[in-house]
């Protein structure tokens, strides 16, 4: 489940939880570059090879068009597969681009990273309720 809601299918599921491990990468880079958790170069890298895999998987787990009342996914992303395929494309290459080895390497790669997801979730994301994270 995803939250409080229940997903049934197994492969809406697996996008779930594709995008909670994108979401908590980000968040530990973005708490590290806002001071809000002291710098680690080992999380930072973690946190970048997370990002570079999540991303990565993308394509692969939106392939097929599943719906679920409870997901997030807009059927626009199967109208639009090529832009959808393309966006993901890009977060994946900012996610390469993000430079762990320093905080102010850090804070110098991760917006565009976190421009890229923003982007791809306006345009394909639906507007989530309370009890849903995807």
């Amino acid at each position: 489940d995803a939250g409080s809601a229940i997903i049934t299918d197994r492969h809406v599921q697996s996008r779930i939880t594709l995008m909670t491990g994108q979401k908590a990468a980000l968040i530990t880079l973005s708490d590290m570059v806002a001071g809000r958790t002291p710098y680690s170069a080992a999380s930072a890298r973690a946190a970048r090879r997370a990002l570079i895999s999540a991303t990565g998987s993308i394509p692969k787990r939106f392939r097929k068009q599943r719906m679920e009342p409870n997901s997030h996914a807009r059927p626009e992303i199967w109208l639009q597969w090529t832009d959808f395929k393309q966006r993901a494309e890009t977060a994946r290459l900012m996610a390469r681009e993000i430079n762990s080895k320093s905080l102010t390497g850090l804070r110098r790669t991760i917006p565009p990273m976190i421009q890229a997801w923003h982007s791809c979730h306006q345009t394909y994301r639906g507007t989530p309720n309370r009890a849903i994270t995807h």
